[in-house]
């Protein structure tokens, strides 16, 4: 049986961490969840998602300074940031992978992830 590709998604607001689980898992995705960076780092420390998606505006600990703090650890998985405002402006700034506006379209979302996941050669 070959195992599925994990990924994370890091989002303060339940409903969008919920959608986006159920969306990746009907995709055949795994999914761990993350309510703030914090949270995240900790579940770094015994996972190794494919990709994580995760947003710009959070408390605790905001996507930037997790985002740092998770390449200041090593952990290379590409980064999709997620933001309604100017996600492709942090992404390039922070250099993640990819980025998503808020609110985002499944279907697009899915083709960053797949592209995120599984560059042209």
């Amino acid at each position: 049986m070959q195992s599925r590709e994990q990924i994370m998604v890091v989002d303060d607001d339940a409903a969008i961490r919920a959608t986006l689980a159920e969306v990746l898992d009907d995709e055949g995705y795994d999914v761990l969840q993350a309510q703030d960076g914090s949270q995240a780092l900790g579940l770094l420390a015994t996972a190794a998602p494919s990709a994580i998606i995760v947003d710009l505006n959070m408390p605790v600990m905001d996507g930037p300074t997790f985002y740092r703090a998770m390449r200041a650890r090593g952990i290379l998985a590409p980064v999709i940031i997620m933001s309604a405002i100017n996600a492709a402006r942090a992404a390039r700034e922070l250099g993640a992978t990819a980025a998503v506006n808020k609110p985002f379209d499944i279907d697009g979302l899915l083709a960053t992830l797949g592209t995120v996941l599984h560059p042209a050669t």
